[in-house]
């Protein structure tokens, strides 16, 4: 693996903690915008790099660095926001297949790989979230799916975030790529058009 391609990785690893320190507390959990990075890493590493990014977030926190938004350590599986850790890694990966997948990228396409990214993660954090409280902690169905009342919110945030972005990407991957195409090209990266 070159030593770019290593800095790249860890650049949203950085970007994911800085993500779980800016949060705003929605009981039961706080809003944070690690799933946001986490989808921001796919778009711009693609899927495997940017996986990888969050794979290396979670093992540092699991590793008991105090990384994520309630601190660290192997013990943090138990907690019912684990799943969206888990989901960060794969929205990452989806969001990265999916622009890669078109030949030239614009804001729209940018929005949809996004998303896709986005639901993966919040549909992987709510089912371990019910999960979790129903196996783990004994709460009924009905009061374990109401623990989700702060999903929409944070899922809203997320995409104004990537609507944003969408918006200014393809502008910086073109003027970026202008710049250094060759390196896209190795990458296997759509170009703007």
């Amino acid at each position: 693996m070159k030593v770019k391609r290593l800095i790249r990785i860890s650049y949203f690893t950085m970007l994911t903690v800085i993500g779980a320190l800016a949060s705003y507390r929605c009981e039961p959990f706080p809003i944070t915008l690690q799933a946001f990075f986490a989808v921001l890493s796919g778009l711009v590493l693609g899927g495997a790099d940017g996986a990888a990014s969050q794979i290396l977030y979670i093992a540092l926190g699991l590793a008991g660095l105090p990384v994520f938004a309630y601190g660290g350590g192997y013990k943090y599986v138990a907690e019912p926001t684990f799943g969206y850790l888990v989901g960060m890694a794969a929205g990452s990966f989806v969001a990265g297949i999916s622009i890669r997948r078109f030949k030239t990228i614009n804001a729209g396409k940018v929005f949809g790989a996004g998303l896709a990214g986005l639901t993966a993660v919040y549909l992987a954090g709510s089912v371990y979230q019910v999960l979790m409280f129903i196996f783990d902690r004994g709460y009924s169905i009905r009061d374990a799916f109401e623990t989700l009342e702060c999903v929409p919110i944070a899922f809203a945030v997320q995409v104004v975030l990537l609507l944003i972005v969408a918006f200014i990407y393809p502008k910086v991957k073109t003027m970026i790529g202008s710049m250094n195409r060759e390196e896209f090209k190795d990458n296997g990266l759509p170009q703007s058009g």
